[in-house]
């Protein structure tokens, strides 16, 4: 069974969001979610992978990015059927950004207007307020290089002290989708386990935009890579330890009051998440350099 728990309080101080946690109160004993080991990456693609999303111009065709300290670079693999489905590598060396930096990339999306949206919002001490977003137009899988077209700066409408509080820690972000037109941010929490989900309205590039909280869900683990479907009617975000499916019918109703899915899975350190179509998941694990294919009918609904 499942159901809904409601808890409200203010985080931080007065000017804070008031929270609704949407919790899942018990799960069905299942089975862990069989993943299926599509590819090893080579150095490049498969160098700390953070971020993984399907090309929104080319069938197959898939862009990843890599964890802070490496060059701000996008990297290419397609997907390929010839009896077993594959990976094969595609431009290994990647495009550069131009204009971008890797402070802590952590996550790629992609929007309806064929931008990648490169996510520089890792955030571990909390400390950080540089956190941006690079909109880039999509290139060809062999270019070179690629400018940023649009960068928005972003931050936390709650977060008052830099750094964060040991008792709320809840400022850090590897899960980022773009659903109605607009991008959300889904938060890494190191003092619950908890996960915020937040809404970038109106963006200006020339000024900081304050985002809008939208909800809490209880994901029991940090949230450590989120997609959403190009109609924007599911999301799928993934932690350390569970896959989480949100289907609802149309854009106006909450994803954390919408169908729930849900799978227990196992893996190294897995970062990467993204439909590779209508009935499957891609994730990569970032030690591993793998990765790997899941059904969406391995997920079990809880709601």
């Amino acid at each position: 069974a499942a159901a809904l728990v409601f808890a409200t309080g203010v985080v931080g101080d007065e000017t804070a969001p008031t929270r609704t946690v949407v919790s899942i109160d018990t799960f069905p004993e299942r089975p862990l979610a069989q993943l299926s080991l599509l590819a090893t990456l080579a150095a490049g693609p498969g160098t700390e992978c953070s971020g993984i999303i399907a090309s929104r111009e080319h069938a197959d065709l898939f862009w990843l990015i890599n964890d802070s300290g490496n060059e701000p670079r996008v990297f290419p693999i397609r997907r390929h059927a010839a009896g077993d489905v594959a990976i094969e590598e595609a431009n290994s060396a990647g495009v550069l950004i131009e204009g971008a930096t890797n402070v802590d990339w952590e996550d790629i999306a992609a929007d309806g207007d064929g931008h990648l949206i490169v996510c520089d919002i890792g955030n571990n001490l909390n400390a950080r307020r540089d956190l941006v977003l690079y909109f880039v137009d999509e290139p060809a899988a062999d270019a070179d290089a690629a400018p940023v077209v649009q960068r928005l700066r972003v931050r936390y409408p709650d977060q008052q002290e830099f750094p964060a509080p040991p008792d709320n820690m809840n400022f850090d972000c590897e899960a980022v989708f773009v659903s109605g037109g607009k991008v959300h941010l889904l938060t890494k929490h190191r003092s619950d386990f908890l996960t915020n989900l937040y809404r970038l309205d109106d963006p200006t590039p020339e000024e900081e935009n304050v985002l809008t909280y939208v909800g809490t869900f209880d994901s029991g683990a940090p949230v450590t890579a989120a997609d959403a479907s190009e109609d924007g009617l599911r999301m799928v975000f993934i932690t350390y330890t569970s896959i989480w499916l949100f289907d609802r019918d149309d854009l106006e109703t909450p994803f954390f009051e919408s169908r729930v899915s849900w799978a227990p899975y196992f893996s190294i350190q897995m970062e990467s998440v993204c439909f590779a179509d209508d009935e499957t998941l891609l994730l990569v694990d970032e030690k591993l350099g793998m990765v790997f294919e899941l059904p969406l009918s391995e997920l079990t609904q809880v709601r």
